[in-house]
């Protein structure tokens, strides 16, 4: 794969601990809310049908943390994900990180022997989950490890499927010393399952975002795993949201409960108000209707998540990009899986804290005018879409189409 951006999840969980950090992704360059990468077809990248097969550490994960305990962590935070009931998707310890290069002591613990298996990975052959004891690989890398708990991303594809992916778990805070201070257990692999979300092929979402700071208990349960920041360890279950993207992602076709059998899809198209240009980066929510379930079980998705977000221009910059879909239809496009039921749609801006490494998708734009009220309900059955569900912003200035093309 390419040369890759990094993303970072940010963690708040003031009520419980007063700790700030940041949780690095060195992943691909994201861009939706929804999938990581989308092919120019307008398909997300996905990983394969099989099992994904990875291999653990074999030092300990920090001084208090040896090894057996760290790889019984590590086996039920994959499970996380390998638990929902209409993805595919499923994972298996196949054993430790294989000697390659510098690496062979079977312990991953200097920057040589990170470089040596992250290569490894890159060249197709393993996905390591390197358990960084003491941070020095994260400070060899220039990242501030009192800040970065660990880093995933996937390594390799083909031109469909993932192939190979890596993961690093900073020890630092789980070595029971005051700097840079410990994250509790929980919350620790909450930030790693997050990690492996980015790991299967899945971008941040925006769901409540009220929980930046404390809220009530019905909102909690709606924040996604997969949202930019960790505001609660509660976030290591996951929500209908990531439920719904890695089902999506990942669909199962028979042997369960299914994804079509389960699930439709809300669509639509996010307007400028002249109500013909699209509007990319918005931020778009499907909310069941009915309480408490409007605020426990929202999906959603970043409109134009299947379009090719970089064409040098003033705003995005002349970076190029070869990953999503150059269609013009699909630049303010949005398409949201949903559980069977009446659904209402509402669009926002993304937060701005969510930037650079936490942001959804590859760029900070602010919704241009103000959002319209919710709309009206609108239902869907498992297995069909709803299509026309679109939505027009009030008071935006005029989209500037010589800045547009691909």
């Amino acid at each position: 794969m390419p040369a890759v951006e990094r993303a970072s999840l940010r963690v708040r969980i003031g009520r419980q601990a007063a700790v700030l950090a940041a949780l690095w992704l060195a992943g691909s360059q994201a861009l939706a809310g929804g999938p990581l990468l989308v092919r120019s077809n307008g398909v997300p990248f996905a990983w394969g049908t099989g099992t994904i097969n990875y291999r653990t550490d074999n030092g300990p994960l920090s001084p208090t943390v040896p090894e057996a305990t760290a790889q019984a962590r590590v086996i039920a935070m994959f499970d996380v994900w390998q638990g929902v009931p209409t993805s595919y998707i499923s994972f298996s310890r196949v054993g430790f990180i294989n000697s390659t290069g510098a690496f062979t002591d079977g312990d991953v613990s200097t920057l040589a022997e990170y470089d040596a298996v992250d290569a490894d990975c890159a060249a197709g052959n393993q996905s390591p989950v390197v358990y960084d004891a003491d941070g020095s690989i994260v400070a060899g890398l220039g990242m501030d490890n009192t800040s970065v708990i660990g880093f995933a991303s996937p390594c390799t594809s083909n031109a469909t499927n993932y192939l190979t992916g890596l993961i690093v778990m900073n020890g630092r805070f789980q070595d029971g010393l005051p700097s840079p201070g410990d994250i509790p257990e929980p919350a620790f692999d909450a930030a790693i399952i997050h990690e492996i979300g980015h790991f299967s092929g899945l971008d941040h979402s925006q769901i409540n975002v009220n929980c930046m700071n404390p809220c009530g208990t019905d909102d909690l349960a709606g924040v996604p795993t997969m949202f930019p920041f960790l505001v609660s360890s509660t976030q290591a279950s996951l929500s209908v949201d990531d439920m719904a993207w890695i089902s999506r992602l990942h669909p199962r076709t028979s042997g369960g409960p299914t994804f079509a059998g389960t699930y439709g899809t809300l669509s639509g198209v996010v307007f400028f108000s002249d109500g013909q240009s699209h509007a990319q980066f918005v931020n778009v929510i499907a909310r069941p209707v009915g309480i408490p379930q409007n605020r426990t079980s929202p999906v959603s998705v970043i409109s134009g998540y299947r379009f090719r977000a970089i064409h040098g221009n003033p705003i995005t910059g002349d970076t190029p990009s070869q990953f999503g879909s150059t269609a013009p239809g699909d630049i303010g496009l949005f398409e949201i899986p949903v559980p069977a039921g009446s659904y209402t749609i509402e669009v926002e801006s993304v937060h701005p804290d969510f930037t650079d490494g936490s942001s959804i998708g590859p760029y900070q734009i602010a919704m241009p005018g103000t959002a319209p009220p919710p709309s009206v309900p609108v239902s869907v059955a498992a297995g069909a879409t709803s299509s026309g569900n679109n939505v027009t912003l009030i008071g935006t200035p005029p989209r500037f189409d010589q800045f547009e093309g691909p």
